[in-house]
Formats: structure tokens, sequence, C-alpha cells
């Protein structure tokens, strides 16, 4: 299982630490007890305009229900080899209409990845819309006036949560891709089920 964690560091610069970049304290996520640190793996990340580097994962392990757990930074989402916000640029132009064959020229991507992305996040669209207004109205229970549907609501629906966020925490907020990997527990774009919000801000 993973667990993101808020890093308020560049990919670049979390790649440089190696194995001695520091984590903060994270609870397990199923019995809310605290991490012991259990080690780590190497795994690949592109960065924007950059080749794939390996950066350092930390684990945490609960002593109490013997879990254990990858600590992903928050500008990755699970599964995925890019980072956050070469994921979301590619989601923004996709939902304006763009091509993904030019997307995919642009950003000096693999056209099936980026093809991936877009029918992942088709795919499962009403639940990640229904997620982030169920999180926009708990931070502010006005409604949330969308000019769109479908897929590009997710995009408007994430923009909305993440202002209302910002509101509350002020400088606190990271930019919204990472903001959705943390509120999303990593998995917007697996295959898995619903994915996890957090309790409140």
């Amino acid at each position: 299982m993973a667990i993101i964690w808020p890093c308020p560091l560049t990919p670049s610069t979390y790649a440089v630490a190696g194995r001695g970049i520091s984590v903060p304290r994270v609870v397990c996520s199923g019995c809310r007890r605290q991490l012991s640190g259990w080690g780590g793996y190497w795994r690949w990340m592109r960065a924007e305009r950059v080749s794939a580097q390996r950066i350092w994962i930390r684990r945490g392990r609960c002593r109490h229900c013997r879990r254990t757990h990858a600590l992903l930074p928050s500008f990755l989402f699970a599964c995925r080899l890019d980072v956050a916000q070469v994921i979301g640029t590619a989601l923004d132009r996709a939902a304006a209409g763009i091509g993904a064959r030019t997307i995919a020229q642009q950003l000096a991507l693999p056209h099936t990845t980026v093809r991936d992305w877009w029918r992942r996040m088709r795919t499962r669209a009403p639940t990640l819309l229904a997620s982030l207004l169920a999180l926009a109205t708990r931070l502010d229970p006005a409604p949330v006036a969308l000019s769109t549907d479908g897929t590009p609501a997710v995009l408007e629906a994430l923009w909305c949560a993440w202002q209302r966020t910002q509101r509350r925490l002020a400088r606190r907020t990271p930019d919204q891709w990472a903001f959705w990997s943390l509120v999303s527990g990593g998995l917007a774009l697996t295959a898995y089920t619903s994915p996890p919000l957090p309790a409140g801000p």
C-alpha cells in the first residue's frame, strides 16, 4: 500500500537527496497509529523534459497491524512514472480539446502514455467528480458551479476544491496536482476503486 505525504521539495531536489531524504511522521492508513521506518526501495521517476531518474522511496511499518506502506512524495501518483505536474498539464490540454498525439509531442512523451492518462480519467470521471465535489463542499458549503460536464468537469471540480483549500490553509497548500495526489491517496489515475478523501483539512 502507498501513503502520500506532503513533500515541499521539487522532484529534482528530492532525487538529489537520495537515501538521505527525510520524511515527516506518518500514520498508518488502516489503524491511524504512527509508522516506524522500514527501509525503502529505488523507483523510477520522469519529470518534465528530464530523462527518467531513480529516486529513493522510504517505507513505513505499523507495529500494531503490521502493515507496510510505501511513503510516496506528493509530486507523484501511485503506479505512474511521470510526476503529477506533467500528468496534470497533459490532462488540462486534453480537456481543452487538444489531441493526445499533439500533447505527447509538446511534452516529449509517448503518445500511448498520454492516451492512457486521459482514458483512465474518463473511465473514473463519475467517481472522481463526486469525490472532489464532496471535498469542495466540505471545505465551503457554497454550491459548486461547473461550466462544463463529462471528464473536463473533473478538473474544474479539482480547481474549485484546491482554491477552497487555499483559502482555508493559505500558504500551506501545495500546487493543484500535488494536492490531487494527496486527497486521492495517489490513486486518482489507477484502476482501483474510490479514492480516499481526508477527514478534513
